[in-house]
């Protein structure tokens, strides 16, 4: 089947699909909800969201119910002939909307994360020597505590 044929079926109101007219449905579902998850870490990162928790569950709702929206409102599928279409690319598009939204956050905040390095690195430095001037006055071969 070509991509063409699979994007009409794909937007077709009221085609009724089942799994065995439109087995390509799954597929659809999922580009569709990796799609949401990249725009809406794209939306995150620019808007500078810092509230994880929010964010994360706000972009699970949407990638998990909009296309649910799509193939039961629009399409009017007969979602109990698929396997797992109620859930299929959920865990797909969520993770990379996790992905897109760490990386553009990242690059927003460069001067913090160069500060962080800076003070874990003086930290290991400082326990590393911490360590070094302890042992050497230890002794060896004794059984006390």
């Amino acid at each position: 089947m070509t991509t063409s044929s699979v994007l009409q079926k794909a937007c077709k109101f009221g085609s009724k699909p089942d799994a065995s007219t439109f087995p390509e449905l799954l597929t659809v579902v999922t580009w569709l909800r990796i799609i949401i998850g990249a725009i809406y870490g794209v939306s995150l990162g620019i808007r500078n969201e810092n509230r994880g928790l929010v964010g994360a569950t706000l972009g699970l709702n949407v990638i998990a119910f909009a296309p649910m929206l799509y193939f039961n409102g629009y399409l009017m599928a007969y979602v109990d002939s698929y396997k797992n279409l109620r859930f299929v690319g959920v865990v797909n598009g969520l993770a990379l909307m996790l992905l897109i939204w760490i990386t553009f956050f990242t690059y927003a905040h460069s001067e913090e994360e160069m500060s962080m390095q800076k003070v874990l690195s003086d930290a290991m430095i400082s326990s590393s020597e911490a360590t070094e001037s302890s042992t050497e006055g230890a002794t060896v071969g004794t059984d006390e505590f």
